[in-house]
């Protein structure tokens, strides 16, 4: 361990000596409009450092979220890295078309590739080639050489640059990328995100001219409720939410003409419409270094990380590296010395050793930089918070827990012929909160990935498991899968199961932990996985349970790489409702839940029967 931080000190050392030392005041702006094959004008802005005696690298950045600030202002911030602003290098931004200050058609979310099949067709894989081409030839004084990069739906479109092969980008950096929307963002595992309606209009109204700002008419419930917010009037989206009942009932809080909103009413199922918008079949024959970073805290786009390294590293023929930190959403572009998830202390200075190994990749791959010295692996251990640095995933072996009598857990399966069952309450007019405090009416607290789970385990309608105290640690990498035995006597369900990290009642208190917080007993939660049991069998093609029969379900909980430590506990807690994260499900099997009324919403009881298990991928022994 000590080895591992002498080498990032290092690397740290080495990337502040060779840096330029340029601040912002050392860059001027640029406005150009870029046209593509098809004749779109995309609005792009340019910052580049003043000093023209030497030539520098572009690193290009594409967004749907505008590129504000326009016209002769300089932007705050150039980039969260310093280290690159410092070295001097020409940062771009990108409008896509079809949003803010760009031209063109209205933009659809995480539009498919068209290009691969028709290459008649533009997408934003064909945008990003047209741009950079245009860059590498007008804007004077670059290198030559361009990087990509972003995290979240800049992400993807610096996945999309990759995935266009134009042979001056050299480099790409995507961080928490989104893959699948219908598994990640405004849907998960066939239920609907209502903490993600703040941002469904931008996403999903019509522009008709180039625009700065919102260009939709905002309803009366929106401002009654977002606006509020935003004048930090924190009113309780638990009961806001609840009383506006049936998602038939939320046309009050949207543009009358949101077509992405549409498109999701439309197609609740993994259709062919959701399928032509799963990423990861276009990441294929790509020729350029790519560094993946991800947070194991990401409650948005963690399963996109995960999915584009499975899709992206067996077919690259270039290098691939994976990062996967301690971070929330976009957590690695704070400049925190202390790191913090909710309550969860990781350490110290960890965003700036990423810097470093950012900094080292893009100085390699487009300023001639040394050997960029990354592992091709980089796992953060959120128990121990330690750093693995490994040359591959690492191998792992299943490790079992079983939901026995008495809500134990335990690594001993129940006897073949044992009959004993759970049973819970599902009240739609109840729903289990998804964090016990009341402040979460716009997105979701980055807090909620790592918060206590102790109101939950009080509660009656969540059924709490829980292992003896551990007598040695338990690490923990790879995926959780809950393989459940359940029934209910109605025809609907949504199904949620929780693994939680109960830390010792005997813990003192240490320096680290935030005021107030009593974290002695304290419940972490370390990974949240879900389905609405339509989807059981299939995403494509739902069906009702047939009441009181005992019917598997397997939940995917994605993957950790976490330490249980000695005298720690492990639990798990399985429930039908995490609201008002996601909508609530009525419990009658109706064929569309988007179009479901009030009155379909029922009261259940369900059951979880002996043979239920979790199933971890436990980190192998090393040869």
């Amino acid at each position: 361990m000590k080895q591992l931080k002498f080498i990032c000190a290092l690397l740290l050392v080495a990337t502040i000596t060779h840096a330029q030392n340029l601040t912002i005041n050392d860059y001027e702006k640029s406005e150009v409009y870029i046209k593509t094959r098809d004749n779109v004008a995309l609005y792009t802005a340019i910052y580049q450092p003043k000093n023209k005696n030497r030539k520098y690298p572009i690193l290009f950045t594409r967004t749907p979220y505008g590129c504000a600030p326009y016209g002769t202002e300089m932007t705050d911030e150039l980039m969260y890295n310093d280290l690159l602003v410092a070295e001097g290098y020409i940062f771009v931004y990108q409008d896509l078309r079809g949003r803010a200050m760009s031209d063109g058609e209205d933009m659809i979310n995480m539009n498919p590739v068209y290009s691969q099949k028709d290459p008649k067709r533009t997408d934003e894989a064909t945008d990003a080639y047209d741009a950079i081409d245009w860059l590498v030839k007008n804007v004077k004084g670059n290198n030559g050489n361009v990087g990509m990069y972003g995290h979240s739906y800049r992400g993807w479109t610096a996945l999309m640059g990759a995935v266009s092969r134009h042979p001056a980008l050299k480099a790409v950096q995507s961080g928490m990328p989104c893959m699948d929307l219908y598994f990640e963002d405004f849907t998960r595992y066939g239920l609907f995100s209502l903490a993600y309606l703040p941002i469904i209009d931008w996403f999903g109204t019509h522009k008709t001219k180039r625009e700065t700002g919102p260009w939709w008419e905002r309803k009366k419930d929106y401002f009654a409720f977002y606006e509020n917010y935003m004048n930090k009037l924190d009113l309780d989206s638990y009961d806001f939410f609840l009383k506006k009942g049936a998602l038939s009932n939320y046309g009050s809080l949207l543009s009358d003409d949101n077509y992405f909103y549409q498109y999701l009413k439309q197609h609740p199922d993994y259709d062919a419409a959701r399928k032509e918008r799963s990423v990861t079949q276009y990441l294929k024959n790509m020729n350029c270094p790519i560094l993946l970073v991800g947070g194991w805290n990401d409650e948005q786009n963690m399963y996109g990380c995960l999915k584009s390294y499975n899709a992206i590293a067996p077919n690259n023929k270039a290098a691939t590296r994976y990062i996967m930190g301690p971070w929330s959403h976009g957590g690695y572009t704070h400049h925190d010395s202390m790191t913090y998830v909710g309550n969860i202390f990781y350490g110290i200075n960890v965003n700036e050793d990423y810097y470093g190994k950012e900094f080292a990749f893009f100085q390699h791959y487009l300023n001639k930089g040394p050997d960029d010295s990354l592992p091709n692996v980089a796992f953060f251990n959120t128990g121990t918070k330690v750093w693995a640095n490994l040359l591959e995933k690492p191998s792992t072996i299943i490790h079992e827990f079983w939901l026995n009598r008495g809500e134990q857990l335990s690594e001993s399966a129940p006897a073949a012929n044992s009959t004993f069952s759970f049973d819970f309450v599902s009240d739609p007019a109840k729903p289990v909160p998804y964090i016990e405090q009341d402040n979460f009416n716009l997105f979701v607290p980055k807090s909620f990935m790592t918060d206590d789970q102790r109101f939950a385990s009080k509660r009656p309608d969540v059924l709490t498991f829980l292992t003896d105290t551990l007598k040695e640690d338990l690490t923990m990498t790879g995926k959780i899968d809950a393989f459940l035995k359940f029934a209910t006597d109605h025809t609907d369900a949504d199904i949620i199961v929780k693994v939680i990290d109960v830390l010792p009642m005997d813990r003192k208190p240490e320096p680290t932990d935030k005021p107030g917080i009593k974290m002695n007993g304290y419940q972490q939660m370390v990974r949240c996985g879900y389905i609405r049991g339509r989807y059981r069998d299939d995403f494509s093609h739902p069906k009702p349970f047939i009441p009181n029969t005992p019917t598997d379900v397997h939940v995917e909980l994605l993957d950790i790489n976490h330490t249980f430590k000695k005298g720690h506990k492990i639990m798990v807690q399985i429930q039908s409702s995490l609201f008002p994260l996601f909508d609530r499900n009525p419990q009658k099997y109706v064929p569309n839940i988007f179009e479901a009324t009030d009155a379909d919403f029922e009261k259940a009881n369900h059951k979880i029967f002996a043979g239920s298990k979790i199933v971890f991928s436990e980190l192998a022994p090393s040869k």
